[in-house]
């Protein structure tokens, strides 16, 4: 491990603590229920169970908070199955049970900012749960919150606090970090990264408001207020209304093709280097995507950097491997397996993305530098055992062994 590194790993590991002292605090809750996670719709048959569930569990518990966030969460989850689903209707129905069950407390406020479609009432409402904010907050009400200031003008000190009580709370898988620490490690001096969301900048701005590091990066989303996003990066403000000039047949290639768009625009207008996550959804949209809009972009690594002039991008992607990006993290088994709840933030899928990421340099590593490339390819298989990850499919595992194993010889 390289020196400037061990800083970081020493910082983290300070996690694995905070994390136990956070899920015995959890354990000992005065909370009859705990708040359900479920990111994925597994089926109607499943998912209307677990609405029947907690619909009769706040009928027997009508002042258990959590017991309406998790009716709140199936709700909305059953929802999708519904054709006829009236959202303000549902909602205002909704919201008219949990007033008159749980009135004035942080969870109906909080309800009520989630269920808002105004944003001064949603405001309104943010401000209040904020003024009740109970002493356990669970991973989702971290990341309600850091979104809500990373939208709000002149929060970066709310936002540091909150993203400090994160940090210590110990919810936050290290691998997590680690993982955006990379990301960061591999950008020039004052890049610029543009995000799809605010959740691609919460780990990020953690890494610059409490640790301390990287705060010369420029962090902005494509669903910010985009006159803040060009001021930010310093660019001029198209006069081209991409919302209008953007077919909507598909909304994720809408979406995806709003994001290309403001990369190009600041990468050609900007002094620094823009850099853009290439997100699983972002490799499968890749045919259907603009091959105007492609072409310019370079993979270095973890990022993909944007540039109207061609360079080599191999040399790049070998520099942050052999000198910036901290790997070793790899072999440590921080994270938990998939059934295991405590840590919400599971970094399975960072660990995921870097080994595809880093997959792709096997080839050139194993005609040019055979012993790097046997280090690269164990580090991966470690990565994947480590994980206990199903994701990554036979042929990527078989295909990294091979590397590994042709290349075993020019490591002894």
């Amino acid at each position: 491990m390289k020196t400037k590194t061990i800083g970081l790993m020493v910082v983290l590991a300070g996690l694995m603590c905070s994390c136990q002292q956070q899920q015995n605090q959890q354990s000992s809750g005065t909370q009859e229920a705990e708040l359900e996670h479920w990111n994925v719709l597994k089926d109607s048959i499943s998912d209307l169970k677990r609405l029947q569930k907690w619909d009769a569990y706040v009928e027997d518990h009508p002042k258990d908070e959590i017991g309406w966030r998790n009716l709140y969460e199936a709700n909305t989850t059953y929802s999708y199955y519904t054709k006829k689903y009236d959202v303000l209707e549902q909602d205002g129905e909704f919201m008219k049970r949990v007033k008159e069950a749980i009135p004035d407390t942080y969870t109906y406020y909080l309800l009520a900012m989630e269920t808002s479609h105004e944003y001064n009432k949603i405001k309104k409402y943010a401000e209040e749960a904020l003024k009740r904010l109970p002493e356990k907050l669970y991973e989702d009400d971290y990341h309600t919150w850091c979104r809500y200031f990373l939208r709000e003008d002149k929060d970066e000190k709310r936002l540091k606090d909150m993203l400090t009580r994160y940090y210590k709370s110990g919810l936050l898988s290290p691998d997590v970090l680690y993982y955006h620490y990379n990301e960061m490690q591999g950008m020039e001096e004052g890049g610029i990264y543009l995000g799809e969301a605010e959740e691609d900048l919460i780990p990020k701005k953690m890494i610059q408001l409490v640790l301390g590091m990287h705060k010369d990066k420029v962090l902005v989303n494509r669903n910010g207020d985009w006159y803040k996003i060009w001021k930010a990066c310093k660019v001029p403000g198209p006069a081209e209304n991409w919302a209008e000039t953007t077919p909507m047949d598909d909304a994720a290639v809408y979406w995806h093709t709003q994001t290309l768009k403001m990369l190009a625009w600041i990468g050609d207008h900007s002094e620094h280097p823009v850099y853009y996550s290439p997100s699983y959804l972002y490799e499968r949209l890749r045919e259907k995507l603009s091959k105007e809009l492609l072409k310019n972009l370079y993979n270095e690594g973890l990022l993909l950097r944007y540039s109207a002039t061609p360079y080599d991008n191999i040399a790049v992607t070998c520099r942050n491997i052999e000198e910036r990006y901290s790997l070793d993290y790899l072999y440590l088994p921080f994270t938990p397996s998939k059934d295991d709840e405590k840590y919400h933030s599971d970094a399975t899928g960072c660990t995921y993305q870097t080994i595809v990421l880093l997959q792709s340099i096997l080839p050139h590593y194993q005609q040019y530098d055979p012993q790097r490339c046997h280090w690269l390819s164990g580090v991966l298989l470690k990565a994947i055992e480590n994980r206990h990850s199903n994701d990554f499919s036979e042929d990527g595992l078989k295909e990294i062994r091979q590397y590994y194993e042709s290349t075993k010889s020019a490591a002894q």
